[in-house]
């Protein structure tokens, strides 16, 4: 097929060429709007009673401190099993591609093959398309977690004065708008347009294949029709 046969098949199918283009455009037009997100990772970190977060030997480090963080981040998060990208301590949540999600765990600072954990803290991490969604799902997390370690204490008989603190991070609570730069804006703009226009051609030849050969019925000139009729 030449490039002159191209252009005559997309002239012939220009409906189906033009429908395409405008739903690539229009979903372009929809991820260029919703390109942001919204994201929180608030920290909350458990030690000895009456232990600060920057006082040393705090207990953070202790395995039971740990186990019992490990229990109040299931509880909090209703069971559910938490992957370990979500919980590594360098892995975002919005760079797992998620547009509206809310997890809670205690942080792993392994790699993706082990996982290794050293301090008994859980983190929320939350992204949704607004400040108000996640802000109000921050806030009704740590109180969870706050309520459920009292709670789980309390239930077991543990003197208040001995019972695990919880403490919420104050400069953890701030809510941050991740948005694509202007070049992988433009990169995904480009990357767009190139499959609509290779989308719309591939569809044209296809639809064009579909369509019944044309027959060329050659006739015969009238004299040399009249000249056989005298003939015979």
């Amino acid at each position: 097929m030449t490039l002159r046969d191209v252009l005559r098949m997309l002239r012939r199918r220009w409906y189906v060429v033009v429908l395409i283009l405008a739903l690539t455009g229009a979903a372009t037009v929809g991820l260029a709007r919703d390109g942001g997100i919204h994201h929180s990772r608030t920290i909350v970190m458990f030690t000895m009673p009456g232990a600060g977060t920057v006082t040393p030997y705090n207990g953070s480090d202790s395995w039971s401190v740990i186990t019992f963080a490990q229990t109040i981040a299931t509880q909090a998060s209703g069971g559910r099993a938490i992957g370990r990208y979500y919980s590594h301590a360098d892995a975002p949540l919005y760079g797992a591609g998620l547009r509206e999600a809310v997890v809670v765990a205690v942080r792993s600072d392994g790699s993706q093959w082990s996982s290794r954990i050293e301090s008994a803290v859980i983190e929320v991490q939350i992204v949704g398309r607004t400040e108000q969604w996640v802000r109000e799902r921050q806030d009704d997390l740590v109180t969870k977690i706050i309520g459920i370690t009292a709670s789980e204490q309390a239930a077991a008989g543990v003197p208040e004065g001995d019972r695990i603190d919880a403490h919420v991070e104050p400069l953890t609570t701030a809510i941050e708008y991740v948005s694509p730069s202007r070049t992988a804006g433009l990169a995904a703009i480009l990357a767009m347009a190139i499959a609509g226009v290779l989308t719309a051609g591939a569809a044209a030849w296809a639809l064009d294949r579909r369509r019944p050969p044309t027959r060329r019925v050659v006739h015969a000139p009238t004299e040399d029709i009249e000249a056989g009729s005298r003939t015979s």
